[in-house]
């Protein structure tokens, strides 16, 4: 019994808190890692907010206080205490920046970890960026023999005489940057670091095997979809577009004079692979014209076409002199805003001549692709958490100190 008490209370002290940030809603999170791949979680709450769009937050004044009251509510029930928090930057605040980089030795020598991070500061010297980096990740290392490595784990201990590697950088929007730390302090939180959400979904939800190949990602949300094009652990290239489920609705709501409940109530009972018996009304707009459900399938085919259009000009645009590689993987789908519409992958993948598929977390309860973006930035701030403890502690043993 002891040793239970004694597992639980170490899994609390190394507990992560976490503020996931969709175009819709705010979640705020503590939790730590469990047994086979799960998670614990000690305290969640999720509260709506008036989202954002290209130009920015709706109404900051909403976000602060969803913020706010998802901490409040996990504070008042969570039995430990909250100091860091791990803030999940949505694609639509972040831009990336590849840069490939090399060190040559004057002989061979074996690599450790302090040659991959000088590797990394003369990349970001020759950005020259006034920007406010929040991570560093790699696509590829190489050696002296010209083989790729996908992760920096695997070159420690190699023999060579040079080093290089594809690299990307992560910068936040200034003004997302201090929004955020204003609306952090206001709910009682000093302490604050930042992540790419769309990273940390790719590394969690993607095996590593198909992100050395190109793999892509789709996230769709209820107001806001990111496209990200992922290579090993780095975002190669990544779009927003104001495009969700919410467009769905608007779509029904101005075409057939439906309120948005009720256009909620069409999308979900709704089918787009069906093709017979659609004929049978549904109800009737404003102006007393009926609708069937082929009305209903139509608009939302047409509203799904739009999306499509966008990832198409997304691959014409970034990739149209070397689709092959591009064209022959899946496209990976998750966020809230899909998933709902029956039919709707089928579609998707028959509109852009691809291969769709949905990915979520492989949890208990949280097998959904709406917990996609929470549990992944979960995952990468534990990870985030283990490095820095292994980074101090190897600080402390040698009397240096982290600044």
């Amino acid at each position: 019994m002891q040793f239970f008490t004694e597992r639980k209370e170490k899994m609390k002290n190394e507990s992560v808190a976490v503020l996931d940030i969709r175009s819709s809603e705010i979640t705020f999170l503590v939790g730590a890692k469990g047994v086979n791949d799960t998670f614990v979680v000690y305290g969640v709450k999720s509260v709506p907010y008036d989202g954002y769009d290209a130009e920015g937050f709706c109404d900051e004044n909403s976000l602060k206080q969803a913020i706010i009251a998802a901490v409040d509510f996990v504070r008042q029930r969570y039995e430990g205490t909250v100091g860091k928090v791990y803030v999940g930057v949505p694609s639509a605040f972040t831009s990336v920046t590849t840069r490939g980089h090399s060190a040559a030795f004057p002989s061979k020598r074996k690599i450790g970890a302090a040659d991959v991070a000088a590797l990394y500061d003369k990349a970001f010297d020759c950005i020259l960026s006034p920007r406010v980096c929040i991570h560093r990740s790699d696509m590829y290392f190489s050696l002296g023999d010209n083989r790729k490595y996908f992760g920096e784990n695997a070159l420690y201990g190699a023999y060579t005489s040079s080093l290089q590697g594809g690299l990307c950088f992560y910068f936040v929007d200034e003004a997302f940057y201090n929004l955020l730390n204003g609306a952090l302090r206001a709910a009682g939180i000093e302490q604050a670091e930042y992540l790419p959400v769309s990273l940390a979904q790719a590394l969690y939800l993607l095996p590593q095997n198909r992100r050395e190949g190109y793999a892509v990602l789709l996230d769709v949300g209820l107001v806001s979809t990111t496209l990200s094009v992922v290579y090993g652990n780095g975002i190669v290239r990544e779009e927003s577009y104001e495009w969700g489920l919410g467009y769905v609705y608007a779509c029904l709501s101005e075409k057939l004079g439906v309120d948005y409940e009720r256009a909620a109530e069409l999308v979900s009972g709704a089918n787009v692979a069906r093709g017979e018996n659609l004929d049978e009304p549904l109800g009737q707009t404003e102006d007393g014209k009926p609708y069937s459900e082929k009305d209903v399938n139509e608009i939302i085919k047409f509203a799904l076409d739009a999306l499509c259009e966008k990832v198409d000009g997304f691959f014409a645009k970034h990739y149209r002199t070397n689709a092959a590689f591009i064209d022959v993987n899946p496209v990976a789908v998750t966020g809230e805003g899909i998933g709902r519409i029956m039919g709707e992958l089928g579609h998707i993948s028959t509109r852009l001549n691809r291969i769709t598929q949905m990915v979520y977390p492989e949890l208990p309860y949280y097998d959904k692709p709406a917990f996609s973006s929470r549990m992944a930035l979960l995952n990468m701030a534990i990870q985030q958490t283990k490095t820095e403890n292994w980074v101090q502690r190897i600080l402390k043993k040698f009397g240096g100190k982290r600044q």
